[in-house]
């Protein structure tokens, strides 16, 4: 045996140590304290979240999202998929009233508890039950540690009593009628309901602490009035699914959003310029999404599918510009203090949430391929973008004819395209992005240049091949198009122009940001001289 493998054995590499890395209860407070001061100074109303109105998106907007991304994920958590999906119902329930009242003061704190550990993206088949009982209640109940519902924060360190919209499969007299959403009262401010149990989450890798957990249910009592929509099993399951959980398309959207203010917190110019032109043409294309995401004329695909591409386009290219950022900013870059790492990795959560990146741009593919429905058609078809849209799509057709098998859940299908998807839903938000920003009319010419530039970039083979572009000539076109847009970085880092106007300065706070922060940052550092004496034992793992 190898004298490293035998080193392995001692208690001082017990996994443990390094896998069992908790926030403090002060860390894990911060966040809903700070929500819940949001959320008794800005106003928002059940309306305003369940008709989706102006002031619900312009919290995902603004710099305060990134400020801190666990306050950020309790209130979209909060607003958005709890008193979203509650307040759905409360035009037909007079009762569920003082539950919304008590969420839009922040008196509870709302939860979305639908994914489950053994499930995952497969949650239209989850293991919860909620059996019917004789008095017209409901036992709830977790039939194995697979069926524990994954991530939602749900511990009783919060501070503040949770309420929780939980879907469990309805079971009358032993027959399945399918997923159904509940309302659940999970803990007061100090403990957990009875039945309830949450197991505490390690904490997430350099990320703002939140107290994510595994939720369980012991045949927990649930009143008649928890259920929300009909007893009575739905003929299509799928589209009865989808229907509850409508507020998770909203999210797709409106957590993408979150990504543009993280582009403004941006040692070389030329990432920080992408940032900023992205940052400026994924802000119109946001206002464009929201149009035809509450665009009712319009097919539900169709919305959903648009929201899609704009996570999709705005997402890559975030996480490519933030991880650009932290490694221009040398050992600066990985400390969490300077925000750039921890933003890179909460919005890498972000991916994941309201569906993840892969499987929303599978479905979408593959239901545009088999002609279910179309997206919306370019509006500028000479713009070099959109012919590299068509390009790549055609290219998956003709794909899917040679494979003579139509169907999408064919191992052909899985071999040859479902590696392409992500591209060509990439290339639609690209095309989208750059219409909306160039129909807008607050890009300027130079912006639009250089954002027209860097999304080609993303697939600069295809315009050699096929746009005759030379690789050289591109790339000094390039140069010039960032000479060209340089004075927007000026304007950006001006500390009276638009990015003090719109939050960001105030919010950003990084040592690095200047000379006083970083003075302020060093002075309360724990500091050690020849005279500091530290009286500790030796830890217990030590052999």
């Amino acid at each position: 045996m190898s004298s490293y493998t035998e080193l392995l054995s001692y208690d001082i590499f017990e996994a443990r140590a390094d896998q069992l890395e908790f926030s403090t209860l002060d860390q894990i407070r911060l966040p809903y304290e700070r929500a819940r001061l949001v959320c008794q100074q800005i106003g928002m109303t059940v309306e305003d979240v369940v008709k989706l109105k102006p002031k619900f998106w312009e919290f995902f907007r603004h710099p305060i999202f990134a400020r801190d991304s666990a306050m950020g994920t309790t209130l979209a958590i909060h607003w958005n998929l709890c008193i979203g999906t509650i307040g759905t119902y409360a035009s037909r329930r007079p009762d569920l009233i003082p539950w919304l009242e008590k969420l839009i003061n922040f008196d509870l704190c709302g939860e979305f508890l639908l994914t489950e550990i053994g499930r995952g993206l497969d949650a239209r088949n989850l293991e919860t039950t909620a059996t019917l009982q004789s008095d017209g209640s409901f036992d709830l109940h977790t039939p194995s540690v697979a069926a524990a519902k994954a991530m939602p924060p749900t511990s009783p360190w919060a501070g503040v009593g949770r309420v929780g919209v939980v879907f469990a499969r309805l079971m009358v007299n032993g027959a399945d009628h399918g997923v159904k959403t509940f309302i659940v009262h999970l803990s007061n401010e100090k403990e957990l309901s009875p039945g309830v149990t949450s197991q505490l989450l390690p904490k997430r890798c350099g990320s703002k602490a939140l107290d994510h957990a595994l939720t369980s249910f012991t045949h927990v009592r649930l009143g008649p009035e928890s259920l929300l929509g009909s007893l009575s099993r739905a003929e299509d399951q799928r589209t009865d699914f989808f229907r509850q959980i409508h507020r998770v398309p909203t999210g797709t959207l409106s957590l993408s959003m979150a990504n543009i203010p993280a582009l403004k917190f941006p040692t070389q110019y030329r990432p920080i310029l992408d940032a900023v032109v992205q940052s400026q043409a994924y802000g119109v294309f946001a206002d464009e999404a929201i149009a035809v995401f509450l665009d009712t004329k319009l097919p539900m695909e169709v919305r959903h599918g648009v929201a899609v591409c704009f996570k999709t386009a705005v997402g890559t290219d975030t996480q490519t510009s933030i991880n650009e950022l932290a490694e221009r900013c040398g050992w600066q870059g990985l400390f969490g203090y300077n925000g750039i790492i921890e933003m890179a990795l909460a919005l890498r959560g972000n991916a994941v949430a309201e569906g993840d990146y892969t499987v929303l741009c599978i479905r979408l593919v593959s239901e545009i391929l088999l002609e279910r429905y179309q997206l919306p058609e370019p509006r500028m078809k000479a713009c070099p973008l959109a012919r590299h849209e068509a390009g790549i799509w055609q290219e998956a057709r003709d794909m899917m004819a040679s494979l003579g098998n139509r169907n999408h859940r064919s191992e052909e299908f899985n071999a040859h395209l479902l590696p392409r998807c992500r591209d060509l839903v990439k290339a639609t938000g690209h095309r989208m992005a750059y219409e909306a920003a160039a129909s807008s009319g607050k890009l300027t010419a130079e912006a639009l240049d250089l954002f027209k530039s860097t999304c080609m970039k993303a697939d600069l083979s295809w315009y050699c091949q096929f746009e005759g572009l030379n690789r050289n000539e591109f790339h000094a076109k390039d140069t010039m198009a960032a000479k060209a847009a340089l004075p927007l970085l000026r304007e950006f880092l001006n500390p009276n122009g638009a990015s003090s106007q719109d939050g960001t300065i105030g919010a950003a706070v990084a040592p690095i940001m200047d000379e006083k922060l970083w003075g302020e940052f060093v002075h309360n550092l724990p500091t050690f001289t020849p005279t500091t004496t530290i009286d500790i034992d030796p830890p217990a793992y030590w052999p």
